[in-house]
């Protein structure tokens, strides 16, 4: 009597082989710039749920003995794992890990201060005052700060004399402002060259304890979807709306790989050690991403707690979209994303180690 032969599929392939197409794709989408690959792009968003994928079926494969199977999930986890711990923070970095002395800096997308009351007007504004003055980081990046920001926080019983903070504004309407107890040597706004569409830097040089900094808070290119948009892409679009919205979609995609490469260029020229704060309006497993952090910076967020550290609030959960990265002379700690609900992003803080 033949033994039958073991049968070459097991159930845990549905969850293996999906897995490293996402992981493939990821990986592709945050390598080959999306002026040529844009389709590639949003696999980005989608790399940390084929690790998953990957990493359940290679589970399920040691509990069922199938040892000889379990080497190529293994080995791909391993090569990806870099780009999930992007996604996904364990805490097991080469940064400082406890909280330091130091000098602390926060990024906050402060969507205008909710001036058109998209939740609740005056009272999201006095609950802003509130906890900013609780707040003790020697820097704040706010984006989307409106062009009568200062007045409005003030008559939100926000005193900025006792904040100790000079305020820097964007110099037409709303943009990237900066607050600082350090002494300022220098500031600069600019826009990004037209072909690299919508995208604001308020560049400043700041004497810190450690010396001379350059601080660049920026916003990158968004979707600029409306509120239509939004609720097409909720209800399912239409077949020409499907068309217009990834359009739109892709462009985005673009715009942000050439910001990403001419503010790398301005990050390299400086000649001081760089901290570099924003709402980057892109995922962390992102070409746009890997481009900032290829020269002289690094994410801060790998010296988070374990999570996601999601900052955009929307229908997508868990985006992190905003962040600080900062020159590799220093090291973080006290990285932290604030459950709080005064925009529809979440403020971001950490401290500056020498």
């Amino acid at each position: 009597m033949t033994k039958s032969k073991k049968s070459r599929f097991h159930a845990s392939d549905l969850l293996v082989w999906p897995g490293m197409w996402l992981l493939v794709l990821g990986e592709l989408g945050s390598r080959l710039s999306p002026e040529w690959f844009a389709w590639l792009a949003p696999f980005g968003l989608t790399l940390a749920l084929g690790w998953l994928l990957v990493a359940l079926g290679w589970a399920w494969r040691i509990a069922a003995f199938r040892w000889l199977k379990v080497v190529v999930p293994a080995a791909v986890l391993a090569m990806t794992w870099p780009s999930f711990n992007r996604v996904f923070s364990v805490g097991d970095s080469y940064f400082v890990t406890e909280e330091q002395p130091g000098w602390g800096v926060l990024t906050f997308n402060v969507r205008r201060l909710d001036e058109f009351e998209w939740l609740e007007g005056d009272q999201t504004r006095k609950d802003m005052a509130t906890w900013l003055s609780k707040r003790q980081e020697e820097i704040w990046c706010f984006q989307e700060f409106p062009a009568d920001g200062k007045r409005m926080l003030s008559r939100a019983d926000f005193s900025w004399r006792t904040s100790g903070k000079k305020l820097l504004t964007w110099p037409h309407g709303a943009g990237p402002a900066v607050a600082t107890s350090f002494k300022v040597l220098g500031s600069e706004s600019w826009m990004f060259d037209e072909e690299t569409s919508k995208g604001r830097v308020m560049q400043v040089d700041l004497e810190s304890p450690d010396g001379p900094i350059r601080l660049f808070n920026v916003h990158l290119q968004s979707l600029y979807f409306s509120k239509e948009d939004y609720q097409a892409v909720e209800q399912g679009p239409t077949k020409e709306e499907s068309k217009r919205l990834w359009g739109m979609l892709m462009d985005a995609y673009q715009g942000r790989a050439l910001q990403a490469q001419g503010l790398r260029k301005r990050i390299e020229d400086s000649p001081y050690p760089v901290v570099l704060a924003g709402d980057f309006n892109d995922s962390p497993v992102s070409y746009t991403m890997r481009q900032l952090e290829k020269g002289r910076v690094r994410d801060a967020f790998r010296s988070a707690p374990i999570g996601l550290g999601a900052t955009h609030i929307g229908t997508v959960p868990g985006l992190r979209i905003d962040g600080l990265l900062v020159d590799t002379l220093f090291s973080c700690s006290g990285f932290r994303t604030h459950d709080v609900v005064l925009s529809d992003h979440r403020p971001v803080s950490v401290q500056v180690v020498k």
